[in-house]
């Protein structure tokens, strides 16, 4: 089973989780919080940034490089909703920017 490290803000959540699953329902179902509005690649909200393991999610879709831009895929952002999990990998939640 693929070892899943999620990082958000000051904390790391660490869970395996049955090969070929969504990375965000995987998550929700751990309470590990990745914001998410739509479940569909619609928002953004679920975006992430790959530390490790890229290889091991599904490969970025249409849908992910309409809504993140292909400069951030190139930059290793995904979204969760659209990310599906075949071996190990390390993610990091961006947090929002406080002005």
């Amino acid at each position: 089973m693929p070892k899943v490290e999620v990082i958000v803000g000051p904390k790391e959540h660490v869970f395996e989780m049955a090969e070929g699953e969504n990375l965000l329902f995987e998550s929700i179902s751990r309470s590990v919080m990745i914001p998410f509005n739509c479940t569909s690649a619609r928002c953004g909200t679920c975006r992430i940034k790959v530390i490790e393991g890229e290889d091991s999610l599904s490969e970025v879709g249409e849908p992910e490089v309409l809504r993140l831009g292909e400069e951030r895929v190139d930059e290793g952002y995904r979204l969760a909703c659209q990310a599906y999990v075949h071996g190990d990998i390390k993610i990091e939640v961006p947090q929002p920017r406080l002005y």
